[in-house]
């Protein structure tokens, strides 16, 4: 495994030797820099949002206070002044390239997993927003209550635990979900699950004719013209399996697709079209179900790796940070997947922050270390004697409670 060829001791240095970047220098960007290297910049931010830093500040200090970092990095010291200004100044392409990278690795050794879904791969897509402040947002301006950036990411998810970002598209808020599907739906060997945000008839003919499966929810109103209407199971969720005919005004073409109907737990209603006619209903309500995966990411980054509040708002500075957050992430999940280790991501990350000025076999020990004591829960005891026939009485409790 990659891991284990790392000839680095400590946990910093194993984790961000594998961005190899701690030699680069770009040409162009780093003309005149004298200590401040975009390598070294990048594993400086990187090792900020694994640790979900605060400030800038909170970066200067914590590199002052660390001597292996400063080995790392070949820095004693930055300002907290210069490394805001260097956020702008880092290669935009270098951190897309790494990021993708650092995906395609996770994607390789999953790829060797069988998917155990009943569907197969699936390739969940949505956008989530990062709010920008009122002033220093206003170049990504949407609307008058609202500055921001979307990530658009597409998830592999192979079961109920198995999911990761397969790619990523940074825009301004003001960008339509719809407006990149185009770029994202490619792939012929997954079924592409969506949301409502993603409605567009023209790009649903296109992908049939690509032959490429999708799931789309689509809204209460959408008008389609009924074809035939499979009967359903009396004692399931499923409302409706029907084939529905849909026509494409722009375009003047009409074309077939599968509608399907279901309530969830709530009651509330969810309209289904799809290409996948080899399922059944309750397959395909539970392909959709399997959309939430993507809403669990982008929890789990906008908690855990500081993607909320931004070190700097100016543009080339916040898609180089969203880039970063990414690029941390999928060191998190490069270590889980190459250290073998059963335990989430999360508690992957948590251990490496506890252990990342030690030494990576301590990490490895932590992260192998059994229970002391395998615990069952809380067991409730039974009460000797006869049940109690009558309520207990409760006496007014006075309490006088003097200083």
């Amino acid at each position: 495994m990659l891991i284990n060829h790392l000839p680095n001791s400590t946990v910093v240095e194993k984790c961000l030797c594998l961005l190899k970047l701690e030699n680069f220098r770009d040409p162009y960007l780093d003309h005149g820099a004298k200590k401040l290297l975009s390598g070294k910049a990048i594993l400086l931010f990187v090792e900020a949002f694994l640790h979900q830093r605060g400030s800038l500040w909170d970066l200067e200090e914590n590199l002052k206070a660390k001597d292996n970092l400063q080995e790392l990095t070949e820095l004693e010291g930055i300002h907290s002044s210069t490394l805001y200004r260097k956020l702008e100044k880092l290669p935009t392409s270098l951190l897309q390239d790494t990021a993708i990278k650092l995906f395609s690795q996770i994607d390789c050794h999953y790829t060797q997993k069988v998917s155990t879904l009943e569907a197969g791969r699936l390739s969940v897509i949505d956008s989530t927003e990062i709010s920008l402040p009122e002033k220093a947002g206003e170049w990504a301006y949407s609307s008058k209550t609202k500055n921001g950036v979307k990530i658009h990411l597409k998830l592999a998810v192979l079961d109920e635990k198995t999911y990761y970002p397969e790619e990523a598209i940074l825009s301004t808020t003001g960008v339509a979900d719809k407006e990149v599907s185009i770029d994202l739906v490619v792939d012929r060997h997954a079924t592409y699950v969506m949301d409502r945000g993603y409605i567009n008839y023209s790009h649903f003919h296109n992908w049939i004719e690509r032959k490429i499966n999708f799931v789309v929810r689509v809204k209460g109103n959408s008008r389609t013209q009924l074809l035939t209407e499979h009967s359903v199971p009396s004692n399931s969720r499923i409302v409706r399996d029907a084939e529905v005919e849909i026509n494409d005004i722009k375009n003047d073409r009409k074309f077939p697709l599968r509608l399907v109907e279901f309530l969830d737990e709530k009651d509330n209603k969810f309209r289904i079209l799809t290409t996948r006619r080899d399922l059944s209903a309750e397959q395909v309500a539970e392909i959709y179900r399997m959309r939430w995966k993507i809403e669990l990411f982008f929890k789990w980054v906008k908690q855990h790796l500081k993607l909320v509040k931004l070190y700097n708002h100016k543009p080339a500075a916040v898609w180089n940070q969203l880039w970063l957050a990414m690029i941390a992430y999928g060191i998190s999940e490069l270590i889980k997947i190459e250290t073998g280790t059963k335990r989430s991501t999360w508690q992957v990350l948590k251990l490496l922050r506890f252990y990342w000025h030690d030494s990576w076999d301590q990490f490895i020990q932590a992260l192998n270390r059994k229970p002391t004591r395998p615990s069952k829960g809380r067991r409730k005891k039974g009460k000797p004697g006869r049940p109690r026939k009558y309520p207990k009485k409760m006496k007014t409790v006075q309490i006088i409670h003097v200083n």
